[in-house]
């Protein structure tokens, strides 16, 4: 099954059942618009479970913000000029966050914002009066924000069922590739020497465990050094003998085999990546915005598996 047809298909079925459930439950901190915020918002941070600490993290974030703005301008007393005053301070604050990593996702603080708000405005006299009513509005937006997040969390998975067959199996006509495990990493890479091989800006790479991808055919390739500048390094260009295709990337170290997915025959839509990697700014070009993290190089938490 393609992604679209699965994505539709799952989160149309799951979104009815959690429209009915939140609708039976009637609960003020259960909201079902405010849980569809949360789940797009997954998405929008690269989906999985990085994309979810990021779009929770940064969801939480900006209600946080909206609860302490509506404090100060009901403390300072509602004019234009107040309320001008409080949400601009606390959209800065907010903003600035994003210098911790796992606050980056902007988009995401600003859906939290946004939902804290328009409860408030809305409907805030529901949940009491005078800064602990507030809290509670930010409360009733992150729980929902939350669940919706998981629920974006176990859609993907299933979507990732659906759609296993072209996930992880790649290759040519004469080399197949295929995964018995899930990625241990996977990112869309700024590095120079992905530039210089691949010739594209930016590139999406995946690397899984070196024992979890089976090549057929593994004699049938040809074997030069990923980065030219550096020929004794441990990561080798596998290509095709016969058509040529790049196939994937080989460790002699043997911890890790990297996949291009839109190079080496995977499904790049059914594998998004979960941040950005090795990105420079001294480089001149634009700051990725598409509200996943950014790093100098690989996420902090990557741990190199051992050789096998």
């Amino acid at each position: 099954m393609k992604k679209v047809q699965a994505l539709a298909l799952v989160i149309g079925v799951m979104g009815g059942i959690a429209t009915w459930a939140a609708v039976t439950l009637g609960s003020p901190f259960v909201l079902i618009w405010a849980i569809f915020v949360g789940w797009g918002s997954f998405f929008h941070c690269g989906g999985g479970t990085e994309g979810a600490k990021s779009s929770i993290a940064a969801n939480i974030w900006g209600a946080v913000m909206a609860v302490v703005a509506f404090i100060a301008l009901t403390t300072l007393g509602v004019t234009a000029v107040n309320a001008g005053i409080c949400v601009g301070v606390t959209v800065l604050i907010m903003i600035l966050g994003a210098y911790i990593p796992l606050l980056g996702a902007i988009p995401a603080s600003v859906y939290g914002y946004a939902s804290t708000a328009a409860l408030f405005l809305l409907g805030g006299a529901a949940y009491g009066v005078g800064a602990a009513g507030i809290v509670m509005v930010g409360v009733a937006i992150a729980v929902s924000m939350v669940i919706g997040n998981v629920l974006g969390y176990i859609s993907g998975e299933i979507v990732g069922a659906l759609t296993k067959k072209g996930k992880y199996a790649g290759g040519c006509e004469h080399v197949q590739t295929s995964s018995t495990g899930a990625p241990i990493d996977n990112h869309t890479c700024h590095c120079n020497v992905c530039k210089n091989v691949t010739g594209q800006l930016t590139t999406h790479v995946v690397f899984f465990k070196h024992g979890d991808v089976k090549v057929s055919n593994e004699g049938n390739l040809n074997r030069q050094p990923f980065n030219a500048d550096n020929p004794n390094g441990p990561l080798e260009l596998c290509t095709c003998k016969d058509c040529g295709t790049p196939i994937m990337l080989d460790d002699k170290q043997k911890r890790i085999r990297v996949i291009v997915p839109n190079l080496m025959g995977m499904d790049d839509e059914a594998m998004p990546a979960d941040y950005h990697a090795f990105y420079d700014d001294s480089k001149g070009y634009a700051r990725p915005k598409d509200g996943r993290p950014v790093y100098e190089g690989l996420r902090p938490d990557f741990v190199w598996p051992q050789g096998a």
